[in-house]
């Protein structure tokens, strides 16, 4: 994938300013700021939770679906757990903060922090899943564990995306996000 430098640490790909563009023009300025300010709150809670356990954030990639930060050494089980479920709290906090100011960001930031934490290679659930089973089972039993859960869960999405997308007279979008998360799933 291709990256725009912002600076040395922080980079975006290439398709992230077309989209945030696209989502500015059919959801409208304030539902568009409202979504990229809380994805902002959200990597806030990633990089705060870091700094708190003592981690330097080496860099920090902004893509179509998040963010990633890399942080410098390999932590412990339990600080990438916290590191990890720092993000989805942040969301919800924020959100329900300021639910009766802004309702625009109570609804993406409730929206943001709990799709966040389902149980998904590439979500915080997944790494928050993945730590807590790799501190009791062995790798091989944690990595069977980890991938039978993940499948469950992406089917169960899928089968709900489907029921979404007849519901809301064709609504597609969580069926194009499960279509994406189980070709990336079972890409890798």
């Amino acid at each position: 994938m291709r990256y725009i430098y912002l600076t040395k640490r922080i980079r975006c790909g290439t398709a992230l300013p077309l989209l945030v563009y696209l989502f500015f023009i059919f959801a409208g300025a304030e539902k568009g700021a409202a979504a990229l300010l809380c994805v902002a709150v959200h990597e806030a809670g990633h990089i705060a939770a870091g700094l708190a356990l003592a981690r330097k954030v080496q860099t920090v990639t902004i893509d179509i679906l998040g963010a990633d930060i890399g942080y410098a050494g390999t932590p412990s089980y339990a600080q990438d757990m916290l590191a990890a479920a720092a993000g989805p709290a942040a969301s919800v906090v924020s959100g329900l903060l300021l639910c009766r100011v802004w309702n625009a960001f109570f609804v993406f930031g409730m929206i943001y922090g709990l799709f966040n934490l389902l149980p998904l290679p590439g979500f915080d659930g997944g790494r928050i899943l993945k730590d807590a089973v790799y501190r009791k089972l062995d790798i091989v039993s944690a990595d069977i564990l980890c991938s039978t859960v993940n499948t469950v869960f992406l089917i169960a999405l899928y089968l709900f995306s489907v029921f979404v997308l007849f519901y809301t007279s064709f609504n597609a979008s969580l069926l194009l996000i499960c279509v994406y998360l189980f070709a990336k799933n079972f890409a890798s």
